[in-house]
């Protein structure tokens, strides 16, 4: 099995070896933006771009905390690629792209692919630098990483990085599916528990994508369901949805106690036969960041997770994430 973050760190001190030629011009969900040199100073104003950057070997000034709460908003998955440029970027809090915030950081490029990005923000935006919006065809929220990764390495002049990487991340996916033929046809989804409610998502959304990937289809009727964000929320009555091959609950330890005391649910099959996955707080948040970084981080304890899910087996039921498959790097 090959190894993306080996790779990742070659990458970060290999010359570029492209003839990465300014001015560029790239095409967005706001149109077109021109890069006249090559960025020096990059922020990244969306949730999980900080990810996409150090995997091309650029170390940001300014990066946007989306939840976790760590170090330079960096996840573990990624804190060996920060600490390989030495990045130490500034942190901005909050939902809302703060522009006063933007502005003081001085940035020649503002990465935005996956933001609170409308076209007023995107106009602001502009009037400091040029802007990096999500790609353009997609729902909001709803570009694949592979997009955003192409469209950042365009902007930056590492367009053949972002080749390289999307090459050794689909050959590992394709070992996966290989090594893994039991997964081919499972139905099955990401969920979420929030304010008494049971969140599904629609197949696009980056964790079903991934699921998919692996051969654990999400059920088209999630697609009907969700709304513009690309999700649905649902009352416990409706437990009847996710009865499925295998979910993956991405929830904490209290929603798990609630989900698992809920009215029908240890009648359901997924319960009866240990099909459920419960991921810890790092593959919750590798799961929803769904960068180059995080997938293959995850792919190590979601693999052996899913697998052990849809066997049937009432054997495995209850079994966590990291007793499953350890970290080794």
């Amino acid at each position: 099995m090959r190894v993306l973050l080996t790779t990742l760190l070659i990458l970060l001190f290999a010359p570029i070896t492209q003839a990465a030629e300014f001015p560029v011009r790239i095409v967005h969900q706001y149109g077109e933006t021109e890069i006249a040199a090559e960025p020096r100073r990059v922020i990244s104003v969306g949730y999980h771009e900080q990810d996409f950057l150090y995997a091309l070997g650029i170390a940001p000034v300014g990066v946007h905390e989306w939840f976790g709460g760590y170090d330079y908003a960096t996840w573990p998955w990624a804190e060996p690629a920060r600490r390989a440029l030495g990045a130490v970027p500034e942190v901005q809090h909050g939902f809302e792209i703060d522009i006063e915030w933007v502005l003081a950081q001085e940035p020649d490029l503002i990465v935005a692919t996956f933001a609170p990005l409308d076209e007023r923000s995107y106009r602001l935006l502009s009037r400091i630098a040029p802007v990096v919006a999500p790609p353009l065809g997609y729902p909001a929220w709803g570009a694949p990483w592979e997009a955003e990764l192409r469209l950042i390495g365009e902007a930056t002049g590492r367009s053949t990085a972002a080749e390289e990487i999307i090459d050794q991340l689909d050959q590992r996916l394709d070992d996966l599916v290989a090594t893994h033929p039991e997964l081919a046809g499972q139905s099955g989804t990401a969920a979420h528990f929030s304010g008494g409610r049971i969140v599904g998502y629609r197949p696009s959304d980056g964790a079903n994508r991934l699921l998919a990937r692996l051969g654990v289809e999400t059920p088209e009727t999630f697609e009907e369901l969700a709304g513009p964000g690309g999700n649905f929320g649902v009352s416990p009555e409706r437990l009847d949805l996710f009865d499925l091959d295998v979910v993956l609950w991405l929830t904490d330890e209290p929603s798990r106690g609630i989900i698992e005391g809920l009215p029908g649910f240890a009648g359901l099959r997924l319960s009866r036969e240990g099909r459920s996955v419960w991921a810890d707080r790092e593959l919750m948040g590798a799961m929803s960041f769904q960068s180059p970084l995080s997938i293959d981080w995850a792919l190590n304890r979601l693999v052996p997770a899913l697998v052990a899910a849809v066997d049937g087996k009432p054997a495995t039921l209850g079994q966590e994430v990291q007793t499953l498959a350890p970290v080794t790097r």
